[in-house]
């Protein structure tokens, strides 16, 4: 008995010479120590694959506008975040995509802090970059195009389908509703001019949802309106399209804007963004099929209507001079009713480095100065 005391009061003493080899000793714990045992943890984290941060980005977009349905694709197909791995793959990224029924909500959350980018009609994302001008916690950026509506195609002036209106002369003396400071309440004023009816037509402001019920309940003369809704309203054989926009020959723009802030501070993921864009575009192009079942699923129109507009909608991030001029116009149409607050030097709004970036990271050299004076480059689009 008294041996195996010995012996177990040997081992304690064994165990308690190594606990104290093993100890945290005030002498040892220097600053090289510590770094050390940081590098190591940092090299342990890194070959286990467990990523070194976690970064929350969020993306507004509209499915409710066609010509932002670039959104769409990047989000189904999730090439935001493999862009963002690619550039970080370390990180630990969390992509948040916010659906709004409209650009002033928006532009509420991007002012808000809550949203770092969003697809917009080229209205709203004005509309943003004056917010960057006269708000003193906000400022903006504009990145690129998603979708155009190349010479006014994608918008309309719909009727009832029983309405005896067969020219938008008949429209003088009626009612016609738009949301007020749209892209189509732009497109309804060139048309009216255009007609010689600027003062015959008085004009309502009408959401498109609205408008669209409004019109189906033949509870109003028209609805000037944008895509998915003239075909969608064709598709369910409930009105009839009065006039094409494609008539007043001003290009219809989407793009997307960003925090300026948030961008200068995140350029690698504002490139990634960019390259994700580009690749959502050459999707729809190479697999509009595909890209239009992806429409029908995440904005809930039917896939007949989806599938047409794969055709009609030039999905295109470059910024072209005449992109530039279409702006510069959107913004004396906000000047005439009113909703400038400050002069926005669109050149200076827009700032092409990330495009060129990401072309030159993805190997697609950017446009020339040349081809930016061009007309639109079938076969360039980016």
């Amino acid at each position: 008995m008294a041996k195996k005391m010995s012996v177990i009061a040997i081992c304690i003493l064994l165990l308690s010479a190594f606990a104290g080899c093993s100890a945290a000793d005030p002498a040892a714990g220097s600053e090289g120590d510590k770094s050390a045992l940081t590098s190591d943890s940092s090299a342990a984290a890194s070959a286990s694959g467990a990523p070194s941060k976690t970064v929350k980005i969020t993306v507004g977009y509209q499915s409710p506008t066609a010509q932002t349905w670039g959104a769409l694709i990047m989000k189904h197909n999730k090439l935001y975040e493999k862009h963002l791995k690619e550039a970080e793959p370390d990180t630990a990224f969390e992509v948040q995509w916010f659906d709004a029924p409209a650009g002033a909500v928006l532009n509420n959350n991007m002012i808000g802090g809550k949203i770092q980018m969003a697809f917009m009609g080229d209205l709203p994302l004005l509309l943003n970059g004056m917010k960057g001008l006269t708000q003193d916690n906000y400022r903006s950026v504009f990145l690129a195009f998603d979708g155009k509506g190349v010479m006014g195609v994608n918008q309309a002036v719909i009727v009832p389908k029983d309405s005896d209106l067969k020219d938008i002369k008949e429209l003088a003396g009626r009612t016609v509703s738009t949301p007020i400071g749209s892209s189509a309440h732009r497109m309804l004023l060139d048309a009216l001019k255009q007609n010689d009816l600027t003062d015959k037509v008085k004009i309502v402001d009408q959401s498109v949802t609205v408008g669209m019920q409004s019109v189906e309940q033949n509870k109003i003369a028209a609805h000037s309106t944008w895509e998915p809704y003239p075909s969608l309203i064709m598709h369910k054989d409930t009105a009839k399209v009065l006039y094409d926009g494609a008539e007043t020959k001003i290009d219809y723009l989407d793009g997307v804007v960003a925090n300026l802030d948030w961008v200068n501070e995140n350029k690698a993921y504002t490139v990634a963004f960019i390259k994700a864009l580009f690749e959502s575009h050459e999707f729809i192009r190479e697999n509009p099929a595909e890209a239009a079942d992806i429409f029908a699923q995440e904005s809930g129109f039917p896939l007949e209507v989806c599938m047409k507009l794969t055709k009609t909608i030039r999905f295109d991030a470059a910024v072209y001079d005449r992109d530039i001029e279409t702006l510069k116009g959107s913004i004396e149409f906000l000047r005439s009713i009113g909703k400038v607050e400050k002069e926005l030097d669109v050149e200076k709004f827009i700032d092409v480095s990330y495009l060129e970036e990401a072309a030159s990271s993805a190997g697609k050299p950017y446009l020339t100065d040349e081809q930016r004076k061009s007309d639109y480059i079938d076969g360039l689009e980016f």
